[in-house]
């Protein structure tokens, strides 16, 4: 048998004296498919995001308005569907944040959530970096928490479109953020689009066995951010979660099922009868279902 290395010399010399020269597979990288993310860690305003391509200052092009989304959800959508195309080089935002009627309530407890007709916090801005500077697989928008009828929003965090930001002196400010106070008289009468949709948080509390337990209490909470200092190392990142927003309890094959729009949530069990494996879980909805092992006190 020819040895390897003389059989890869025969083949290379072979084709070489042929008509045809190779230099081997040419590989092309897929295009980047664009989308966005936009989250309200708010700990209790509902917020919509407003956003469309950038063409001039002084454009009458809509806005795409993204559903109402309660605190702690996040709402992800592809650029092609939005604009009809990728990610464009340039975009305009609007921020809305709306108080709910019943704010004295702890979220999720009051009948359909809902929100005054007009915002409480309102702002535009125009012409951010996007992919003009570099595509991004997930263009983020975030809404942290922050005192009433104020607003703080950061962008496309920890990517060259931010640094972008903050060579232009766009947000002068410790956390580099959007910061918005009040409300634009343009927008002051904007009212809130529809929520978005619930996804299920959904598991079930077993012995070890695998036979489900009857009973048990599961409840919920969403997650929260307040600023980011990017310059304190020691505050990376300040955050928690809120009060309970929905509370079950598991049925007789030890399932549960809590619907919440997508986002960021802690789930608690507890018992006076069991202990649990985990007792507190964080979770990112969607998500696969949810196994909790029960043990008796």
């Amino acid at each position: 048998m020819m040895p390897r290395l003389l059989y890869r010399i025969a083949i290379a010399s072979a084709l070489l004296a042929g008509s045809c020269t190779w230099f081997g597979p040419v590989y092309t990288s897929p295009p980047i498919e664009t989308s966005f993310a936009f989250t309200n860690f708010s700990k209790s305003y509902y917020a919509a995001l407003g956003l469309r391509a950038y063409t001039s200052a002084d454009s009458a092009e809509p806005y795409v308005i993204t559903p109402l989304l309660a605190p702690g959800a996040t709402y992800r959508k592809r650029f092609l569907d939005v604009f009809g195309g990728g990610c464009p080089n340039a975009i305009d935002f609007r921020l809305f944040l709306y108080k709910r009627v019943d704010d004295d309530l702890p979220i999720g407890l009051d009948d359909g959530e809902e929100v005054e007709r007009m915002p409480l916090v309102a702002g535009e801005i125009l012409g951010l970096p996007a992919c003009g500077v570099q595509p991004l697989e997930t263009y983020t928008i975030v809404n942290w928490e922050a005192p009433e009828g104020t607003a703080r929003v950061k962008l496309a965090q920890a990517t060259p479109l931010e640094q972008e930001m903050a060579a232009a002196g766009l947000f002068p400010n410790a956390d580099g953020a959007w910061e918005i106070v009040g409300v634009d008289p343009a927008l002051a009468e904007t009212p809130p689009p529809a929520p978005a949709p619930v996804q299920s948080i959904r598991g079930r509390v077993t012995l070890t066995d695998g036979r489900g337990v009857e009973g048990q209490g599961v409840l919920i909470r969403s997650r929260f951010r307040v600023r980011l200092d990017d310059g304190d190392s020691s505050n990376d990142p300040d955050a928690g979660y809120g009060d309970p927003i929905d509370f079950k309890a598991t049925d007789a094959n030890g399932w549960f099922v809590i619907d919440r729009p997508a986002g960021a949530y802690q789930v608690e069990f507890f018992s006076d009868d069991y202990l649990f494996r985990p007792a507190v879980i964080e979770v990112e909805t969607p998500l696969e279902d949810i196994a909790i092992i029960a043990e008796p006190r």
